[in-house]
């Protein structure tokens, strides 16, 4: 798992962007976009974003299955924003899944 702080106008620490890594290198080798963020998630659940985090927002990215999914509500909406990546197409059901997680305060 790797961070990137995200700052503030005047450089204070925002949140973070969570982003997995397997491996020393700076990215993730897996060709399966899927595997990179349910893997970002799991990590997340099993050490806890007030640790990666710092008690900060964990912003992370989803792809359209993720998002689709659902699994994003796995983690609390009072410290997760979803990233949701360019890739993926606007379509109804992506348009619908975003509505319910506004509707759950994320």
């Amino acid at each position: 798992m790797a961070r990137q702080p995200i700052l503030t106008a005047d450089e204070k620490v925002f949140g973070y962007e969570l982003l997995f890594r397997d491996g020393v290198d700076n990215y993730f080798r897996n060709p399966d976009i899927d595997a990179a963020a349910r893997s970002t998630l799991s990590t997340s659940m099993l050490m806890g974003l007030d640790v990666l985090c710092d008690g900060r927002r964990a912003f992370m990215n989803v792809t359209r299955d993720v998002l689709l999914k659902g699994y994003i509500t796995l983690l609390p909406s009072s410290q997760t924003v979803v990233e949701i990546l360019e890739s993926i197409a606007p379509d109804e059901e992506v348009r619908t899944a975003c509505q319910r997680l506004k509707e759950a305060g994320y």
